[in-house]
């Protein structure tokens, strides 16, 4: 996670204003004809750098917790192969950021690269932002195909999981001084 954020501030202004974050959360919920699934992950780290608009997000598959611990093994083991693939990553940037006043919650669209199951697609995200004092708040929520990140699902459970997951993302970024 550190080669992320080492990244993103090395490709930024000395001057612009960093804020991060290493506990947001991240779920996500399946709903498919036989089960519900669900699972949490409190382990989002973030950097926003609030002058260009530019962030990026990465999060530890095998941090996502799960109701009962089979699902949690079936989840790294079979679907996400979570040691192959041990991370998901968002690196992106919000458009029309230097226009937008953070003061009032806002809704944004933010554009890159989002990978998981080594598969990285280019996507446009829907987020709200709020900034509060030294604190910026942001919640997204979207839906995720599992086939657009080649995450199979065998037809013995095909009606246990669905095809495509909703994902909900809420963090608060504090400012780095």
């Amino acid at each position: 996670m550190r080669y992320l954020f080492a990244l993103l501030f090395l490709s930024q202004s000395l001057f612009g204003q960093q804020f991060l974050t290493k506990t947001g959360q991240v779920s996500f919920f399946s709903s498919a004809p036989l089960e519900d699934i669900e699972a949490k992950n409190n382990n989002l780290g973030g950097v926003l750098d609030f002058v260009s608009g530019d962030f990026a997000f990465k999060i530890a598959i095998q941090d996502f917790i799960f109701p009962n611990s089979l699902m949690q093994e079936h989840f790294n083991e079979s679907y996400l192969e979570s040691d192959k693939y041990p991370f998901a990553t968002f690196q992106g940037n919000i458009e029309n950021f230097s226009n937008l006043d953070l003061q009032n919650k806002i809704q944004v669209l933010c554009k890159g690269i989002f990978t998981i199951h080594g598969v990285s697609n280019e996507v446009v995200l829907e987020s709200s932002f709020h900034k509060k004092g030294e604190q910026i708040d942001i919640k997204s929520n979207f839906n995720l195909l599992l086939e657009d990140y080649k995450i199979k699902i065998p037809k013995i459970v095909l009606y246990n999981i669905a095809e495509e997951i909703k994902v909900n993302v809420n963090a608060s970024l504090n400012e780095l001084k």
